[in-house]
């Protein structure tokens, strides 16, 4: 979602040195891509110039809304002083279970005259007063000669969550050129260009994204209020463990492990997830008749859960595995002094497919 609503339409997207940023305000932290894209032996290339992360205090963003806007502030401030990054032009990840994405036709107009007619179009498809979201438009080809029609997505997202997490990003001295939504950025870095319909599955701490796509093209797009948290919170409720020796266990047995108490109090916490998964591939499927998914790509800080890949592919029937976020990128952190020892860790499919997104 091009950043048209808010903010200055006239910062770049790509900084005055060639660096373009992307920022994933998450629940449990904020983390910072910086890449540059340029070609390598003929063919379109990215190289990583910095990666950052720092912690968030509980509850300064719930479900993708930033609640605090100072502590997000502070950890954007850190991440830039201790990074030693330069550059101030940023593109914003967002997500919101209210996000709203439909197939839409729209006459091939100026973009002046396509802002006006947009919202005669999302009015039919928006649960939402329009004057409460932000709407766009993304085209997915050019217009049709025949009809002079131009075949795209509809992008409507509730307005004030927007609003908070911009302010607190410029707060930080940053400046926000874009705003994207986090489904297309995870899709854009984990997607395997060899398949062509996958299903890609970001799941963080509050929030599960799942985008499933043909051919590139987003076809199912959903933002489920469950995550990783959840699954701690039951283990600690279940086994009457406190909160940090619940996520320990929960990392070291998870669906998989050897005490039985754990791992059933871990597969009964994670049906629902598994279920609103399972309800979207199904939906998939008979939305677009015919149409075979090939493989589900899981990224995201709960996707390491043990045994997660295991038990859905044995539920869906489908291939199932957990991607790197930087799976893309061919030359990693080689352009500037930065340790790569332990530097990946810090990259997310979201930050890392928003800076992607600049060459877009």
């Amino acid at each position: 979602m091009k950043h048209r609503q808010v903010g200055n339409a006239k910062i770049g997207i790509v900084n005055s040195d060639g660096h373009a940023i992307g920022i994933d305000i998450g629940a449990t932290a904020v983390r910072a891509a910086i890449l540059s894209h340029g070609t390598l032996d003929g063919r379109p290339s990215v190289t990583v110039h910095g990666l950052g992360e720092v912690p968030l205090p509980y509850g300064a963003v719930t479900n993708g809304v930033v609640g605090d806007q100072a502590a997000v502030s502070n950890a954007l401030r850190k991440i830039w002083l201790e990074n030693k990054f330069e550059c101030r032009n940023v593109i914003l990840g967002i997500t919101s279970q209210q996000v709203v994405v439909r197939d839409l036709s729209m006459p091939n107009l100026p973009p002046d005259q396509l802002a006006k007619a947009l919202p005669y179009q999302a009015k039919e498809v928006v649960p939402l007063p329009l004057d409460q979201v932000l709407i766009d438009f993304t085209p997915l080809g050019p217009p049709n000669p025949a009809t002079e029609m131009i075949e795209g997505l509809l992008i409507a997202t509730p307005r004030i969550p927007v609003i908070a997490a911009v302010e607190a990003v410029e707060r930080a001295g940053l400046k926000v050129a874009r705003v994207d939504l986090s489904t297309f950025a995870a899709l854009r870095s984990i997607a395997d260009e060899h398949l062509a319909i996958e299903a890609v599955i970001d799941m963080g701490a509050h929030v599960t994204n799942i985008v499933i796509h043909n051919h590139g093209v987003p076809k199912i797009v959903r933002s489920v209020p469950r995550g990783g948290q959840e699954l701690t919170e039951r283990l600690a409720d279940r086994i009457g463990m406190e909160i940090p020796q619940a996520e320990m266990a929960k990392r070291a047995e998870g669906l998989v492990g050897g005490t039985s108490a754990i791992v059933d109090a871990l597969l009964e916490g994670i049906r629902p997830l598994l279920s609103e998964i399972r309800s979207s591939v199904h939906y998939f499927e008979s939305t677009n008749s015919g149409a075979v998914l090939e493989r589900i790509s899981l990224t995201g800080g709960a996707s390491a859960l043990p045994g997660l890949a295991k038990v859905l592919t044995e539920q869906l029937g489908v291939a199932t595995g957990v991607v790197q976020p930087m799976q893309h990128i061919r030359n990693r952190l080689s352009a500037k002094a930065v340790r790569v020892e332990g530097a990946e860790q810090f990259a997310t499919a979201v930050s890392v497919g928003l800076a992607m997104g600049a060459a877009a």
